[in-house]
């Protein structure tokens, strides 16, 4: 997926809190960004599959068996061309590390706010590199 210069970034939020999914989508929308919610891992799947998404921000933990490292992992193996932002309320930097190491653009604290927000996406404005 290759974006035109000046085109919208969108994102999706994963998230299983309705108001920190409205709260970050917020947050995403005066940076600029267009950003779905989504709740689960298999909803994000299914929008990076049939949108055009830039960007997940994550949360590392969620109900059920899948979390952010494996939305995480999912994206890896499918060569899923998005970058992941994975998001925690405690991150040690042990599991940090790892989550680099597996794929993820950036790890971040939450609550996190505009500033982050545009650095995180800054960080991210190129697209995917991958290998063939």
């Amino acid at each position: 997926m290759s974006k035109q210069h000046g085109a919208m970034t969108t994102a999706i939020v994963l998230d299983d809190d309705a108001d920190t999914r409205f709260a970050i989508k917020r947050i995403l929308g005066k940076c600029g960004c267009n950003a779905y919610e989504a709740e689960s891992v298999e909803e994000t799947v299914a929008l990076i599959e049939t949108q055009a998404v830039d960007v997940v921000f994550s949360d590392m933990r969620l109900p059920g068996a899948l979390g952010g490292e494996e939305l995480l992992d999912i994206i890896v193996e499918r060569k899923l061309d998005v970058h992941v932002i994975i998001m925690s309320c405690a991150m040690d930097p042990a599991q940090r590390s790892q989550l680099l190491i597996k794929g993820a653009a950036e790890c971040v604290q939450k609550p996190f706010f505009k500033n982050t927000c545009e650095q995180l996406l800054a960080n991210i404005s190129e697209p995917l590199k991958k290998s063939a």
